[in-house]
């Protein structure tokens, strides 16, 4: 059955208030048939979308972020980068959060976490060159989002940010241009994380980016792997299955991927 054919079999219910009915496919298959008639209504993805107020941490204007309700997430599968696909509006477009008066842009989780000297380093560095004049849609598309993170790593660049931080931001970038289907652009941000989370191991302290260990050694060598770097991929997998504190679900993942590279070689 089409749409068009779909069309005007509601018509007469609005008086119960039942109205907006015109996307519904009498046979269309939902993923979970108790969940009942909201899984065949076609939802406005702009409606889970909002405005949320808060104060800009460098200059401490007034300002509005977009932000995706709870109930607005769907999740639809993972890479095994930790690479989330959602149903539309895709929450990690808005991940990044931007003041559009001073030009401070961070990732939202860190957004509040600014010390002094890290707010005077971006007056300094970039507040007075700050230009904006543009207008963002309601709803961000791939591009715009990429352009948020990307004034992000750039703040966390200017403020010395740790490395486990701007190498978070540079891995939602690689996954923004995988959902714009861009390799090139994905690899040039994914190796920039790969290089971040090496230093992070280093020096920092876990958690890092909320991974224990084992588990960001096992997304180093998934980088590594994506990458084309087989040998150092099998390297860092090796150290997750030999951990004796790694979780079973990340030797799991560390395993399927070692036998993805060996499977790989012999064709």
């Amino acid at each position: 059955m089409t749409k068009d054919s779909n069309s005007n079999l509601f018509d007469n219910l609005a008086g119960f208030g039942l109205d907006n009915l015109d996307e519904i496919s009498v046979y269309e298959e939902k993923e979970d048939p108790k969940k009942g008639i909201k899984d065949c209504v076609q939802v406005n993805p702009a409606s889970f979308v909002y405005e949320r107020k808060v104060d800009c941490p460098v200059c401490g204007r007034h300002i509005q972020v977009r932000a995706v309700k709870t109930s607005g997430v769907r999740i639809l599968s993972k890479d095994s980068d930790f690479m989330v696909y959602y149903q539309e509006p895709n929450p990690s477009f808005y991940d990044a959060w931007l003041c559009t008066y001073c030009g401070y842009a961070s990732l939202s989780n860190k957004f509040n976490t600014v010390s002094d000297k890290q707010k005077k380093l971006i007056r300094d560095n970039i507040t007075p060159k700050w230009k904006f004049e543009k207008t963002y849609p309601h709803l961000y598309d791939v591009d715009t989002a990429i352009e948020i993170h990307q004034i992000a790593l750039l703040n966390s660049i200017v403020k010395q940010a740790k490395d486990s931080e701007k190498a978070m931001i540079c891995l939602k970038i690689a996954w923004l241009h995988r959902i714009k289907n861009n390799p090139e652009g994905e690899n040039k941000f994914l190796n920039q994380a790969q290089q971040g989370f090496l230093k992070a191991l280093e020096k920092e302290d876990f958690p890092v980016v909320g991974l224990d260990q084992a588990s960001l050694q096992y997304l180093i060598g998934e980088l590594y792997r994506r990458l084309s770097d087989p040998s150092n991929a099998l390297l860092w997998f090796g150290r997750v299955l030999a951990s004796r504190n790694a979780t079973p679900k990340i030797k799991d993942m560390a395993r399927t991927q070692k036998d993805l590279i060996y499977s790989t070689a012999q064709k």
